[in-house]
C-alpha cells in the first residue's frame, strides 16, 4: 500500500503542470482543475489543483470523492493562508480536513484551523463570521443531477460550447470515438470535460480518460482506441504533429469542432431535434434544464431496455439484444444495432442485471424519466409485478449459475444468503408454464413478457462505475 501511494505521490508533479511551464505559467495563475489518476482497479482519485506564485506552485488536494466545488473553495484558503504566510493554519486545516469522516450529503461542515470540526449552524456562523469564508461548506449530494450555476463543471462548458457543437460531441461520445478537447485556459478545459462526460450518464465514459494530459504522456493520442482527453493549447501543435487519424477535436476557445464523422446524423432526428429545441430555450439555461434535457434524449435512446428484458422462472433475468434492437423506426434501429456493442451501454446493462438479480431494485432520475416520458412499452401490471417480486426477496437464480453472465454471477454471490426464504416464497407464487413463449424468449416474433421495476432505495449509492481503461503503460512506463 506504501508503495502504491509513493507511486501516486511520485506522478501528480507531472500532472499539476500539465502545460508548457516556459510559454504559459504566468496566464494560469489561480485557475483551478482537475487531473483524474485511475488505479488498475478503474477507480479515480481526482486531483484538485489551484495555480499560484506566478504559476510555479501548484496546490493539490487528492480525494476520491469528486467534490469539485468544495474543494476548489478549500484551495482557494489555502491559497490565502499561502500569501499571508500563515503555514500553521493552512496545515491545521489540512489535518482537521483530513481526519475528518466523510460526511452525509447535505450535512453543513466547518473546520476550525485550531483542529476543532463542528457542525456548522447559523448562529455559529453569526457568532464567528470569520469562519464562514474560509473552511465552511456543505456535503453535496452526488447522486443528483448537475445544476446551473451551482455545478461550476456544466456551467463553463455550458457558456464556452454552443449548442450545435454540444450535440457533435455528445453524439461522439455515444459512437465511442477518440476525442481531444483543448484550451488555453486549464479551467475551462477541464471543466468541458467533465461536464460532457457527465452529460452521458446514467451510462458513463468507459475508456480512456484524462481531463488534462500533462506534456509526458502525449503520446497517449496516439493510443489505437477510444479516448477521452483534454490538452492544453501550448501543447496542441505538438500533438497534431503526430499526424492522427480519425480523431474528434474541439477547441473551447474558439468553439469549434473537427470531426472526421457525421456521427449526429446516425442518431435518431427527431432525438436529436427535440435536444436541440430544448438546449436552445432560455429556460433551460439554469437549474437542472440542460443535464435533464440530456437525460431525455438517454431514455429516449435506450429507455427501452426494459422491453428487452427476460425471466424464465428458475434462471436470471437476462437482456435480448434482438429484441433491443427490433420493432423500431429505421433510424432507430440502426442507431441501436450500433449501441449494443457500446462499452459505456453493455456495462450499463450488467450493472441493472445485476441489481435486478440481487433482489435490490433500483430507482433513479433515468429510471424514472422513463416512466413519465413513456420511453418504454411495458404494462401497469408488469410493472406492479415486478416490484412484488422483488419485496419478496429477490429475482430467481438459476442454480446452475455457468449460463449467466460474470454481473450475474456476481449478483447471485451477494444475494445467496439475503434472498433465500424471499425466493421461495416467489416461487410458490409463480405459474410455471411450459411454453417458453409464455416467459418472453429472446425472440421478436413471439409474444413476450417483459420485465422491468423500479424500487425505492433510502440511502442508496450510484453504481459503482466499472471502466474498460486500457492501460498504456508501454507508451508512458506509467500506470494510472
Amino acid at each position: 500500500m506504501l508503495l502504491k501511494m509513493k507511486e501516486v505521490l511520485q506522478s501528480v508533479p507531472k500532472f499539476c503542470f500539465p502545460f508548457d511551464v516556459e510559454r504559459v505559467s504566468q496566464n494560469q495563475v489561480g485557475q483551478h482543475f482537475t487531473f483524474v489518476l485511475t488505479d488498475i482497479e478503474s477507480k479515480q482519485r481526482f486531483g484538485f489543483c489551484r495555480l499560484t506564485s506566478g504559476g510555479k506552485i501548484c496546490l493539490c488536494i487528492l480525494s476520491y470523492l469528486p467534490w469539485f466545488e468544495v474543494y476548489y473553495k478549500l484551495l482557494n484558503t489555502l491559497a490565502d493562508y499561502l500569501a499571508k504566510e500563515l503555514e500553521s493554519d493552512l496545515n491545521e486545516t489540512l489535518k482537521s480536513l483530513y481526519n475528518h469522516p466523510v460526511p452525509k450529503a447535505n450535512t453543513p461542515i466547518n473546520l476550525s484551523v485550531n483542529q476543532e470540526i463542528f457542525i456548522a449552524s447559523e448562529q455559529v456562523l453569526k457568532d464567528q463570521p470569520s469562519l464562514a469564508p474560509h473552511s465552511y461548506f456543505i456535503a453535496p449530494d452526488v447522486t443528483g443531477l448537475p445544476t446551473i450555476p451551482e455545478s461550476r463543471n456544466l456551467t463553463e462548458y455550458f457558456v464556452a460550447v454552443d449548442v450545435n457543437n454540444m450535440l457533435q460531441l455528445y453524439a461522439s461520445m455515444l459512437h465511442e470515438r477518440r476525442i481531444i478537447i483543448t484550451s488555453r485556459k486549464l479551467s475551462t478545459l477541464t471543466a468541458c470535460l467533465h461536464g460532457s462526460a457527465a452529460l452521458l450518464y446514467p451510462m458513463y465514459w468507459q475508456h480512456i480518460y484524462i481531463p488534462v494530459l500533462p506534456p509526458h504522456l502525449l503520446d497517449y493520442c496516439c493510443a489505437p482506441m477510444p479516448y477521452l482527453i483534454g490538452i492544453h493549447s501550448s501543447l496542441i501543435e505538438r500533438v497534431k504533429n503526430k499526424s492522427l487519424e480519425d480523431v474528434v477535436m474541439l477547441n473551447v476557445d474558439t468553439n469549434t469542432l473537427e470531426s472526421p464523422f457525421n456521427d449526429l446524423s446516425n442518431l435518431p432526428s427527431d432525438v436529436v431535434s427535440a435536444l436541440k429545441n430544448k438546449l436552445k430555450k432560455q429556460s433551460t439555461a439554469t437549474g437542472d434544464g440542460v443535464a435533464r434535457a440530456f437525460l431525455r434524449a438517454q431514455a429516449a435512446l435506450f429507455g427501452s431496455y426494459r422491453d428487452a428484458l427476460r425471466y424464465k422462472p428458475g434462471e436470471p433475468i437476462s437482456f435480448c439484444e434482438e429484441s433491443f434492437v427490433k420493432h423500431r423506426s429505421s433510424l432507430m434501429k440502426q442507431f441501436l444495432e450500433m449501441a449494443v456493442n457500446l462499452q459505456l451501454f453493455k456495462q450499463f446493462i450488467d450493472g441493472r442485471l445485476a441489481k435486478l438479480n440481487a433482489g435490490r431494485g433500483f430507482s433513479d432520475a433515468f429510471e424514472e424519466e422513463i416512466t413519465s416520458g413513456g420511453f418504454c412499452g411495458g404494462s401497469p401490471r408488469s410493472y406492479q409485478q415486478w416490484v412484488h417480486t422483488v419485496k419478496k426477496g429477490g429475482a430467481l437464480f438459476n442454480t446452475a449459475m455457468t449460463k449467466a453472465t460474470p454481473a450475474v454471477r456476481t449478483a447471485y454471490k451477494f444475494a445467496k444468503n439475503h434472498a433465500k426464504q424471499g425466493i421461495k416464497e416467489v416461487k410458490s407464487k409463480l405459474k410455471h408454464k411450459e411454453n417458453e413463449e409464455d416467459y418472453g424468449a429472446c425472440s421478436g416474433s413471439v409474444q413476450y413478457t417483459p420485465v422491468y421495476m423500479l424500487q425505492n432505495e433510502k440511502g442508496g449509492h450510484l453504481e459503482k462505475r466499472k471502466l474498460a481503461q486500457v492501460r498504456l503503460s508501454i507508451l508512458s512506463g506509467t500506470t494510472f
